[in-house]
């Protein structure tokens, strides 16, 4: 069994002006609903790799025109498999987009609160998507994931920790990883 975490391309919205707290809200918005830019485009070699993967995705535009770029096929999609949410403090200065990011992110995994997903429950979203692909894995045998950097960062820790192998890992933009099953896991699927 194989399971290979695929970031989306680069998204048409990925530009970091700078912002004051309440137009980084708007900026997260605008990001989300965001398609992939015209000239972001999977590469060949990782076209061919996934073949003969069973395709699934985030729900989210720039996951779902990933998938169909790179396997021409839409994606059976997941809410599960969104990126995690994006934290929006309201802080009195203005910076670019980018850092908002950054700070935004740092200020959510010491654990500040906000109208938004946890840093807790984030993780234990990822753990449950772990879940979910490791049985359809278990169902179809090699799996392309489709989705985002933050969120699979902590799906391939859990996938990890189920002692999957990570043979491959990347977090760029078209970026895979990887991860093959368990010993065990295979000796029981032959």
């Amino acid at each position: 069994m194989e399971i290979v975490l695929v970031r989306h391309g680069k998204p048409s919205a990925a530009v970091y002006p700078k912002l004051s707290a309440a137009g980084f809200v708007a900026w997260v918005r605008k990001y989300h609903h965001s398609g992939l830019l015209v000239d972001s485009l999977p590469p060949q070699q990782l076209k061919s790799q996934l073949e003969s993967h069973y395709v699934v995705g985030s729900d989210l535009k720039r996951a779902v025109e990933s998938a169909i770029r790179c396997t021409d096929q839409p994606p059976k999609t997941y809410k599960l498999l969104r990126e995690m949410e994006i934290p929006r403090y309201k802080l009195p200065f203005t910076i670019k987009a980018n850092y908002w990011l950054y700070l935004n992110r740092l200020l959510w995994t010491i654990g500040l609160k906000g109208p938004f997903e946890s840093y807790s429950e984030a993780k234990q979203r990822a753990c449950l998507a772990a879940e979910l692909v490791i049985c359809l894995a278990e169902e179809h045998q090699k799996v392309a994931v489709f989705g985002h950097g933050y969120l699979q960062f902590f799906m391939r820790k859990q996938l990890v920790k189920r002692r999957w192998k990570l043979q491959a890992s990347s977090s760029s933009h078209w970026g895979p990883s990887r991860l093959t099953a368990p010993n065990d896991a295979r000796a029981n699927h032959q």
